[in-house]
């Protein structure tokens, strides 16, 4: 049983992996991480920018005032399964392939992010760089989101 809290932890020498349970069910939590007027709602007070076409081919663009992320929808099958890469500041020769599934659990929605670093030096310093500071935080402000 997962607790209401993200679990993180570091998996093989590449991947970052984050566990979570929600109270809300799968097609509310796939809205909450790819509606942008949701998702503005939850990652960022600074969000200055919020664009996300959550589709096969498709691309996200999230800005504070001093970086950005951003990169390729690879897979999307709504409401339980994405698969996108980020990348940093615009630079494509670093970033994780991020691999998100939802599945049910009882009335809520159980939650599986994998960060795959294409390499353990790449994966050391993203953590280096706190990208992975604030986990918890940021994904329990969906768990407080009335989400239609």
């Amino acid at each position: 049983m997962l607790h209401d809290q993200a679990q993180l932890s570091l998996d093989g020498e590449t991947d970052v992996t984050i566990r979570r349970r929600f109270s809300h069910p799968p097609a509310k939590v796939w809205r909450a991480l790819t509606d942008a007027a949701v998702i503005r709602q939850w990652l960022s007070p600074d969000l200055t920018e919020c664009q996300i076409d959550a589709r096969p081919g498709g691309s996200f663009h999230y800005a504070w005032p001093e970086f950005f992320f951003s990169g390729p929808v690879l897979e999307a099958e709504a409401p339980h399964h994405m698969v996108h890469v980020e990348h940093f500041n615009g630079d494509m020769t670093q970033g994780p392939t991020v691999t998100t599934t939802l599945a049910p659990d009882g009335t809520g929605t159980r939650m599986i992010v994998v960060m795959r670093y294409r390499d353990a030096q790449s994966r050391a310093t993203a953590i280096e760089q706190g990208f992975t500071d604030g986990i918890d935080t940021v994904y329990g402000r969906i768990e407080g989101l009335t989400i239609a």
